[in-house]
């Protein structure tokens, strides 16, 4: 893959990967004052944690790919 080629690629995975991160912050959080009210509290319901879970773990992808690109 030329320079050019990886310059497009990277691109693209900035892309999805800003992607996921809007995703992530669309996914609705458990109200503040009911987190504050728990010392084993969580930010997310347990079904939005495991969306939350797969969108880190494609972001990490991205992240091994990107890092991929450049060794």
């Amino acid at each position: 893959m030329n320079t050019a080629d990886k310059g497009r690629r990277y691109d693209q995975l900035l892309e999805q990967h800003k992607q996921i991160e809007r995703e992530i912050t669309n996914v609705p959080k458990i109200p503040l004052d009911t987190v504050l009210q728990d010392v084993n509290s969580v930010e997310y319901l347990p079904e939005n944690q495991v969306r939350i879970n797969e969108l880190r773990g494609a972001q990490q992808q991205i992240n091994i790919e990107v890092s991929k690109l450049f060794s």
